[in-house]
């Protein structure tokens, strides 16, 4: 589907200003996310990512880990518990969870027989699904599967835009996220542009994810929105416009949130109700923020915690 095998990870965030600022919204505080992270001293982890940091002469100030070094991505693993996980186990997990829903082994790919070799090779034929609506099986219904990954950092179980270990490119049919699998989905089987961005919407208000550290949500949230671009320039064959780019923008500011997951709450908020322990360095106030998500299917906003608390977390 794409001839370079090399990913162009710079420049890291090539949106307008406007899809840049969408991007950086905490929809829980109505602000900026924070940067959560002392890694960029001497700004403060406690301040707002603003988009003048980020353009620019300051265009690669942030960069994803496989550009960082070793010693900076050791540090991450020992002050903060960033787990660094290749790209052929999130396809081996991701695997895993397709065949408990299709009842079936090697839907998207298959791993080589020499396991050493760490790669998969990608299913060519159109990916099968059931035609009877009653079945719940058909494509519409894999694509409105809800997905969540936790402490996604750059969310390499969502998308796979680059290999994690060495940073080339992976093309679209070999991408394994389950993002991925959804949009191969919908690019196989959309019968139009209208059905194309139809679906995937359905498809981007159904993937979660929720990371602490601002930089690396940000390029989580980078990641899918570049994907999308990617996806929509290889069904349509045109770039996608800014005012696709901010529709599916919005969604990713939603459903990639902010969040510390001890307390279900913003950055260096305590996420008890009853207390007031959240500081904004900028505005010197304290305020609290328990962590607010979509709920697309009703199109109202919920606490993520109630989710937990219906099943008894």
């Amino acid at each position: 589907m794409q001839k370079n095998d090399r990913c162009t990870i710079t420049p890291i965030f090539p949106f307008t200003e406007q899809v840049l600022s969408t991007l950086l919204l905490d929809r829980t505080t109505g602000r900026n996310i924070l940067w959560a992270t002392e890694d960029y001293s001497p700004i403060s982890a406690k301040s707002q990512i603003k988009v003048s940091q980020l353009i620019g002469k300051n265009s690669d100030f942030i960069k994803p880990r496989v550009q960082k070094e070793k010693e900076a991505q050791a540090l991450r693993t020992r002050n903060k518990a960033e787990v660094f996980t290749p790209s052929w186990i999130c396809n081996a997990q991701n695997n895993l969870i397709d065949e408990a829903w299709f009842g079936r082994k090697d839907v998207f790919n298959t791993s080589e027989e020499n396991s050493a070799s760490k790669k998969w090779i990608s299913t060519k034929e159109k990916i099968l699904f059931s035609t009877d609506i009653e079945s719940h099986k058909t494509w519409q219904d894999y694509v409105k599967l809800s997905r969540l990954e936790i402490t996604c950092g750059e969310a390499p179980y969502l998308v796979s835009r680059y290999d994690t270990v060495t940073g080339k490119n992976i093309k679209l049919l070999d991408r394994i996220g389950l993002l991925d699998r959804k949009m191969r989905v919908v690019c196989e089987n959309a019968a139009n542009e209208a059905d194309y961005f139809l679906w995937t919407t359905v498809a981007f208000q159904n993937i979660y994810g929720f990371e602490l550290q601002g930089d690396n949500l940000l390029l989580a949230r980078t990641n899918l929105l570049l994907s999308f671009n990617e996806y929509t320039k290889h069904f349509l064959k045109r770039n996608s416009t800014e005012e696709e780019q901010l529709k599916i923008a919005e969604i990713i500011s939603w459903n990639l949130w902010q969040m510390d997951g001890l307390t279900f709450s913003t950055p260096f908020s305590s996420g008890d109700d009853n207390e007031q322990e959240f500081l904004f360095e900028e505005m010197n106030t304290v305020e609290n923020f328990p962590c607010k998500i979509m709920d697309w299917k009703e199109n109202k906003t919920i606490l993520y915690k109630s989710l937990l608390k219906k099943r008894g977390a």
